[in-house]
């Protein structure tokens, strides 16, 4: 079975657009989701280590040289697969903690996350991570089943609990209502039946000259 075939029957996982099928997530080995799983060691096994100074020069240079491969084979943002991998847990990204989609609907959706040292606040969550985790179930809501694009207008986290590493978390989101260009969400995080933290959040609807490339106008 070629490599496509093993990560989704519906996705073409090396040619990714930014229409966001919004199912739930699936296990993958491909060559791109072994290369994710990698950076992601790295994150983790870095926040853990407490190497000497040589051991620390040497690994530097090592990652320097991946990274210099790794520009080789830079792309546009339109182009690249990290984000829009969408039928993996985190989307194929490293930044936020891999959320795992596991119920969808039009109004709701279901995932879980389980969070390591990397995104530690001291033996707990960061509490700069939760709104990180709200904001990717609740945007991929807003914006799934063929919604046209919205962004982030506001996003409010109420901390109930800290949240503790190494384990899983349940990770809920509602679609409240829409009321013109304006899309209301409400989200939910628990550890167990523990209520770790929720969300409240608004999503505006773009107009045609909002969906530019704002980071290209901004270096003319």
């Amino acid at each position: 079975m070629d490599v496509l075939n093993r990560a989704s029957s519906s996705i073409d996982v090396w040619d990714p657009n930014w229409d966001d099928p919004f199912t739930p997530t699936a296990e993958a080995d491909d060559e791109f989701a072994e290369l994710v799983a990698a950076v992601r060691a790295v994150q983790e096994a870095f926040t853990r280590s407490r190497p000497d100074p040589a051991t620390a020069s040497a690994i530097a240079g090592k990652i320097r040289s991946v990274a210099t491969e790794l520009e080789e084979h830079e792309v546009g943002e339109d182009d690249q697969i990290p984000g829009r991998r969408w039928d993996l847990a985190g989307r194929g990204q490293a930044l936020a903690p891999p959320l795992h989609l596991d119920e969808v609907t039009e109004t709701t959706a279901r995932g879980r996350v389980t969070v390591g040292r990397f995104h530690s606040g001291r033996y707990a969550m960061n509490g700069g991570v939760t709104p990180l985790i709200f904001d990717e179930i609740m945007a991929r809501l807003a914006n799934g089943f063929g919604r046209p694009w919205a962004r982030t207008a506001y996003l409010h986290v109420d901390f109930r609990t800290p949240a503790p590493l190494h384990v899983e978390l349940r990770v809920e989101a509602e679609f409240v209502r829409q009321d013109g260009r304006k899309r209301f969400m409400r989200g939910a995080m628990y550890h167990g039946d523990t209520l770790v933290a929720e969300a409240d959040g608004l999503w505006v609807e773009l107009k045609p000259e909002q969906t530019l490339n704002i980071s290209e106008r901004g270096t003319e």
